[in-house]
């Protein structure tokens, strides 16, 4: 089952000497039931080709259910 993860607070490791465009916050699709801080701040860094410095990370409630 897949996650609703709202990451904020991104901090990235801009050492490199080309300074990139890099969202601060985002909403990810989890495809998995279990994550981690550590699963989630790799796959960032290896999606936008940048260290994840730090980062907070929520689960947020599953938006698929419908009123009534």
């Amino acid at each position: 089952m897949e996650k609703l993860l709202e990451i904020t607070d991104i901090t990235w490791d801009e050492s490199e000497n080309e300074k990139k465009d890099l969202p601060k916050e985002l909403k990810l699709k989890w495809n998995s039931d279990k994550w981690n801080r550590v699963k989630v701040s790799n796959w960032l860094s290896k999606y936008f080709n940048v260290s994840v410095n730090s980062l907070n990370i929520k689960e947020l409630k599953n938006q698929d259910s419908g009123s009534g």
